[in-house]
């Protein structure tokens, strides 16, 4: 992670670099204007009369830096320009993109960027490592904290449709059963929080719909078990579908920006089975552990196999407390499984899971055709 001076600003080196990445992304006035009115503050007020583009920018980002928001302007860059892989590689070095780890022999350790392209080459020879940003920075904004009260992280959950969100059935359980009232829920996309726990963003929340419920599937007694005799069931598949009060699907990322992309949802594989893990071997995690900035758990070794009936992937690709229900990617960016649980023989920091296991995509597309609710999952 980049250093800071003591007062929280800048080195007079990475503001340089903010500049330079802040024009290439917003390559004149009227695109800086609208990034800055995301902010509610006005390009005139930071800009002399006939200043060159890039001496506005100098301005801009010297105001910033010295009055303490040049967070705030680096968030709101990369919720503008969610794909720009330069942009979210500098954010990076300051928690304002996902960050990279992978697992290591006691939980998870930061891949450094200089490394970070031999490890997505190891996954997939044939991705750029430009192109493996761009690829995440569409996914980051389609996932999000599940909430219960609004601020009380119980895990993650991911856009499949305009309007629909995926996570485990056990983070829903008490929402679904009527001990917590679905009022409370809050799904909260574009979080923003540091590593020490500093929030930069408080993100959009959505409430859930009146007809909120779409569709679930109960966990199967055989997850809980160390040493369980048996297979789960085809409907034992630990997911809840939930219908949001709004589209957060067809909204655009910045909503003064008219130039900003929608934030879309995870599509289904166009070819819904089951991928040769023998080849495949690599699985990326985007994860919202509580009280943590976003997460890339990386493994290019990862996949143990498929178990539990065909319905369960296990794989060594660390995860933390919070990530239940967040989305498990091959070396493609392809969606694979639904992350849901751990090795339940894991007792705790000093003795490591030997596994975590999520659901896969193909087992929860069969059970929706199976019920008549596949339509659930893509544009309505």
């Amino acid at each position: 992670m980049a250093s800071l001076t003591p007062a929280g600003r800048l080195q007079p080196q990475d503001a340089l670099e903010l500049r330079r990445r802040l024009r290439e992304a917003f390559k004149s006035p009227p695109r800086m204007r609208d990034l800055l009115l995301g902010l509610n503050l006005e390009f005139d007020d930071y800009v002399g009369i006939g200043d060159e583009y890039p001496e506005a920018v100098q301005k801009i980002v010297d105001r910033a830096n010295q009055e303490l928001w040049w967070r705030r302007l680096l968030a709101e860059a990369r919720s503008a320009r969610p794909t720009d892989p330069m942009l979210a590689a500098f954010a990076e070095d300051f928690d304002l993109a996902p960050i990279p780890v992978e697992t290591m022999a006691y939980g998870s350790g930061r891949i450094a960027a200089r490394d970070l392209e031999a490890r997505v080459r190891a996954a997939n020879p044939l991705l750029d490592v430009l192109v493996w940003r761009a690829e995440l920075g569409k996914v980051e904004g389609r996932v999000c904290r599940v909430e219960c009260p609004a601020r009380t992280a119980q895990g993650t959950g991911f856009l499949v449709g305009p309007d629909v969100v995926i996570t485990n059935f056990h983070v829903m359980q008490r929402v679904i059963s009527g001990e917590w009232k679905a009022e409370q829920v809050a799904l909260r996309f574009d979080y923003k929080v540091l590593a020490d726990g500093a929030q930069v963003s408080a993100g959009k929340t959505f409430k859930l719909a009146k007809d909120w419920l779409v569709d679930y599937s109960k966990y199967s007694e055989f997850d809980l078990k160390a040493s369980a005799v048996g297979e789960p069931a085809e409907d034992e598949l630990d997911y809840v579908l939930l219908r949001l009060d709004g589209k957060p699907g067809l909204e655009p990322l910045l909503a003064n920006d008219p130039n900003s992309i929608e934030r879309g949802w995870i599509d289904v594989p166009a070819e819904a089975l089951v991928p040769d893990f023998t080849k495949q071997k690599a699985v990326y995690i985007v994860q919202h552990p509580d009280g943590k900035p976003m997460q890339i758990a990386l493994d290019t070794d990862a996949i143990e196999g498929v178990f539990g009936n065909g319905t369960r992937l296990r794989y060594k690709t660390n995860t933390a407390p919070g990530s239940s229900g967040s989305p498990c990617f091959g070396p493609q960016w392809q969606w694979i499984a639904l992350h849901h649980s751990g090795d339940p023989k894991y007792p705790g920091p000093d003795d490591p899971a030997r596994y975590n296991q999520g659901i896969l995509v193909t087992a929860i597309v069969r059970l929706l055709e199976k019920r008549g609710k596949r339509s659930a999952l893509g544009r309505e």
